[in-house]
């Protein structure tokens, strides 16, 4: 089941839930397409993958999804582009961040001693939303962080990603970079 729903999207399991979250509005080379709003399925195939890296709690209401995912966009492509960041988008990552509390914890595991975080849900929000908005905004805080955040080099392309290895341009590689080069061919041999 997981190689089955990880073919529905592109982009998946960079470094921050955030870029996975943004680059589900469109396949690379492809016309937009939400993959998240076109179908119930996809949405929750997103969800089973992303599991591991968000809290547990309720899927989110689609709406706040789309609305976090604006503002995600919006932050991210400010800083990828060196422009100043929207006040209304950093309110919009301000009030998910705000609207479930965390508090850390230190817990034993065995001998060892461990920092968990909980999420106070008992305040109306969705603890998967201020995860992603929280993680977002640390990572876009951080200049060496945000620093690696790159477009991909396919002029049709508007994913994101982050680029751990510098030599990284093409949000996938087999998809985005293999449609550059064959074009790149074509244009070079007159076909």
């Amino acid at each position: 089941m997981a190689a089955a729903d990880r073919g529905r999207f592109a982009v998946l399991g960079e470094l921050i839930v955030a870029v996975d979250l943004i680059d589900t509005i469109a396949l690379p080379g492809s016309p937009v397409r939400d993959d998240l709003l076109s179908d119930d399925d996809n949405a929750a195939a997103w969800w089973r993958l992303e599991s591991a890296r968000v809290p547990a709690g309720d899927v989110p209401d689609i709406q706040a999804l789309r609305r976090l995912r604006i503002a995600l966009r919006a932050a991210i492509e400010s800083v990828v582009d060196a422009a100043p960041v929207p006040e209304e988008t950093v309110a919009d990552l301000n009030f998910f961040m705000q609207s479930v509390p965390a508090s850390t914890r230190l817990a034993r595991t065995g001998s060892r001693l461990r920092t968990e975080t909980r999420w106070h849900q008992e305040y109306g929000g969705n603890a998967r939303l201020a995860f992603i908005a929280t993680q977002a905004a640390e990572f876009l805080s951080d200049p060496s962080k945000a620093g690696l955040l790159r477009r991909c080099a396919n002029p049709a392309c508007r994913m994101i990603f982050v680029a751990v290895n510098p030599r990284r341009s093409w949000c996938v590689p087999g998809v985005c970079g293999n449609r550059v080069r064959v074009a790149r061919h074509y244009r070079r041999s007159g076909v």
